[in-house]
This record gives structure tokens, sequence and C-alpha cells, in this order.
């Protein structure tokens, strides 16, 4: 029979962030390293917007980190990729891919209909589409 360390698991070390530099306390990647991703996408597997929320704050802690500690600001896309962007769930946005194609494809076939138009600016002398986007 096996002593009583061989029926308790290890410790699992969790990957948390060494503050300020966000840096991960056991493999020092720059944290959310692979594996706190896992655990955060594991540990909210059932409220996604609570991940992005939660997220979002962090993201703004280590802007407010990086912007003590270093003379210029941070590229805010990078942070945001290295925050937030990961946890956007690839399915959904596999799926608008698609369907974004799909309506390309059947307004370019569609005689007298116009090409969608991507989200920004209404061009000069024109008024803003105020429909609803689709969603």
């Amino acid at each position: 029979m096996g002593t009583h360390s061989d029926s308790v698991p290890p410790r699992v070390r969790r990957h948390v962030a060494a503050r300020p530099a966000w840096r991960c306390r056991i493999c020092a990647a720059p944290w959310p390293c692979q594996p706190a991703k896992l655990a955060l996408r594991v540990e909210y597997a059932h409220d996604p917007v609570g991940l992005s929320v939660y997220l979002c704050v962090l993201l703004h802690e280590a802007a407010a980190d990086w912007l003590r500690l270093r003379p210029r600001p941070p590229d805010p896309a990078e942070l945001f990729a290295r925050f937030v962007g990961w946890a956007r769930p690839a399915e959904a946005a596999a799926a608008r891919g698609r369907i974004d194609r799909l309506l390309d494809r059947t307004h370019a076939s569609t005689p007298g209909t116009r090409t969608r138009r991507r989200a920004g600016p209404p061009p000069p002398g024109r008024a803003p589409d105020r429909r609803r986007p689709a969603g």
C-alpha cells in the first residue's frame, strides 16, 4: 500500500501575474501566459462575459503599472491582444466570418444591389446609415 503522499495529487501551482511587470510568477512569460489562459478559460467556462470584464480590469491595471514604470505609453492594440483579445470565442469569430462572406457573395451576385460597406464614416455628402446593424 502506498504512503499518504502517493494518494494526494501534487499541488498545482497557479500561473499568476507578478506585478508591476506583469510576468508569470511560475514561467516568467508575459502574463497571461498559456497555462494562465487555459486556467481562466476553465474557470470562466460558463461566464465568458465575466471573463472579458475581468480581463478588461486587468488590462487597465497593467496599463497603469506600465505608465508608472516606463517613459513611453504602451501600444493599446498590443495590450488589448495580450489581455483581452485571446479570450474572444474562436467559434463566434469564425461564424461571423462565414456570415460576412455569405452576405458579400449574396450582395455581389444579386443584380442591382450594392456591396455591403464595412463600418466607418459615411462618404462625404452622405448621411450616416441609421439602420440597426444585424448581429
